[in-house]
């Protein structure tokens, strides 16, 4: 009966140390991803990164890309990117999909 509890609980554990890796390790590459974003309006759209917000940021598992939607607080402007990392959170590329966006929205 105790070998059983002793095993019972050493892979809850484990499933509690896997799971909690996964969350932290996504929150992190969340904000990583975040800050690559910043640093790109900065550079090429000329705004502050005071005035910036992420209003989503989306995980494609199937892709290995993520989604992100920032907002200008200042104009109300959106600007919609995929990004994606490497397992050592380095840059493989940033697309910029805002002008697609804008131009299938609907009015």
């Amino acid at each position: 009966m105790k070998k059983k509890i002793i095993i019972f609980n050493l892979l809850f554990c484990i499933v509690v140390i896997f799971a909690n890796y996964n969350y932290f390790n996504s929150k992190s590459r969340n904000a990583i991803v975040y800050n690559y974003v910043e640093n790109y309006i900065e550079t090429n759209y000329g705004i502050g990164r005071e005035n910036l917000k992420s209003d989503e940021n989306n995980y494609r598992r199937g892709m290995g890309l993520w989604e992100i939607e920032v907002k200008d607080i200042e104009t109300k402007n959106y600007y919609f990117f995929e990004v994606d990392i490497r397992d050592d959170y380095s840059l493989i590329y940033i697309r910029d999909l805002t002008e697609i966006y804008r131009k299938n929205q609907v009015d």
